[in-house]
């Protein structure tokens, strides 16, 4: 499948909004990492060394050291990550008319540098020599790990995902792979999708260390990213902490393997799918979305899901408007499963890769217009808000007892490549907080969804003192 251009789109990252209470590690030294391959045999040039040097978190410095049999005129380093198909370029400095070379030549690539880089990655470089007579030679391509270096990281690979975890045992570092590749098989059996790069995920112990691979402006509540474009997820996930792992890791992979799927020149895919189908994807952490889009949707307070097309650094600033349309997205995903079933959206994906409208793509994959899918969802979940209080029962079951006010404060797990704009405020959701708590079954189904388990709400739940006093 054709690979997305993707210069600059690091810079679109999807930040984890999560509430950890785990402690800070103390700051380790950086260390180097050199990377310097036999210099190849290359007709006019005579290299005596060509490496490069990470350093993080200040950057890489690429070194060469050479000889021509003609005057050199220029020298450029060009250098890409894995996978991409742009290079960027320096201009070292030398001396022009020369016929050797020492150059060390450095880039800012850490934290909030010039060249800023998402730390994680492999970068692919070699040199270009214009000699006096116009001849023009290259080094052999190369690569250097840009990786956080403060932690001794321990990999564990699987058929699709790479794990990276520094302090984890390898029970729960196994726990994240088999969540992954279990989302990723699901997925790609579901939707018939494909991967065409393995994917990484570099796992934090706690914010306070993920924090030092950011930017200083970045956002103080931050706790993890996604950077579909590079194949890579950075989660802080604290040892042993299950209900996480099942909330976090299915949500970033359906990212990952939605941007691969329908990678295109021309068009990403519409926010609320996006979204939807990751809210849809996790194991945990679902419930609160749903009963949320139900209370706003019982205030007559649902948006035409035109204003979701776009991608989620589109989406409202405020935190409470940002949210409910994580929430609304997540019920959009599930009146398409619930109506057209895993064919719908598969069948919407194979739209969308073609790098159509999300109109056009809807027409496409579910045959109606986007108009009248609006409409129909809209009016579906309406209904649903207004039974909602008939029945004690919910719709996913899926977070062992857990209460929705904590769910959703924990966070909004977020789009591929995207910027979250805000974290969610306990406040905004304690007036309308007991009915969230309740759901129903949707009248018209006989059977329960495949995959979805629907039950009671466990009993001896007991509610924060904020909503035992309202």
């Amino acid at each position: 499948m054709r690979r997305r251009s993707a210069t600059g789109y690091w810079r679109l990252i999807s930040a984890l909004a999560l509430l950890l209470a785990a402690a800070p590690l103390a700051p380790a030294r950086a260390q180097s990492v050199v990377e310097d391959a036999a210099p190849a045999a290359i007709p006019g040039v005579a290299v005596a060394e060509n490496a490069a040097t990470a350093d993080f978190p200040e950057g890489i410095t690429f070194s060469i050291e050479a000889e021509t049999d003609d005057p050199i005129a220029n020298v450029e380093l060009m250098y890409r990550p894995t996978g991409f198909e742009t290079y960027s370029v320096e201009l070292p400095v030398f001396d022009e008319g020369a016929t050797s070379l020492s150059i060390d030549q450095a880039i800012d690539s850490g934290p909030g540098g010039a060249s800023e880089l998402p730390v994680g990655i492999d970068v692919e470089y070699h040199w270009r020599i214009t000699e006096a007579d116009d001849d023009v030679v290259e080094t052999p391509e190369q690569t250097v790990s840009w990786t956080d270096d403060r932690f001794a990281w321990t990999r564990l690979d699987g058929p699709h995902v790479a794990v990276y975890s520094y302090d984890a045992d390898p029970a729960f570092q196994q726990e994240i792979l088999d969540s992954a590749e279990r989302t990723i098989e699901s997925l790609l059996e579901s939707y018939d999708a494909e991967l065409d790069q393995q994917i990484r995920i570099w796992v934090y112990a706690n914010k306070e260390d993920f924090y030092g691979t950011q930017a200083p402006f970045a956002e103080p509540w931050a706790a993890g990213g996604s950077y579909s474009a590079f194949h890579m997820i950075m989660a802080t996930l604290p040892p042993g902490d299950h209900r996480e792992v099942a909330r976090i890791v299915p949500h970033e992979i359906s990212h990952q393997v939605l941007d691969q799927a329908t990678a295109n020149p021309f068009a990403i895919p519409p926010g609320w799918l996006d979204e939807g189908l990751a809210e849809y994807s996790q194991e945990s952490g679902r419930e609160p979305f749903y009963q949320h889009a139900l209370e706003l949707a019982a205030e007559g307070r649902v948006p035409s899901l035109r204003t979701m097309n776009g991608p989620s650094p589109s989406w409202p600033y405020d935190r409470g408007d940002a949210t409910a349309l994580y929430a609304f997205s997540l019920s959009a995903v599930m009146y398409i499963v619930d109506t057209w079933g895993d064919e719908g959206i598969s069948k919407l994906i194979d739209a969308v890769a073609e790098g159509v409208t999300p109109e056009t793509a809807v027409q496409q994959g579910l045959g109606i217009s986007f108009d009248e899918l609006d409409r129909q969802w809209q009016e579906d979940l309406i209904a649903d808000a207004k039974q909602v209080g008939a029945t004690g029962t919910t719709r996913f079951g899926d977070d062992d007892g857990a209460s929705p006010w904590g769910s959703i404060g924990e966070g909004i797990a977020l789009a591929s490549g995207t910027v979250i704009l805000g974290l969610v405020v306990l406040l905004a959701l304690i007036a309308g907080l007991f009915s969230l708590v309740r759901s129903r079954r949707r009248p018209d189904a006989d059977e329960p969804i495949e995959g979805v388990r629907w039950g009671e709400w466990p009993e001896g739940l007991e509610l924060p003192r904020a909503l035992r006093e309202s």
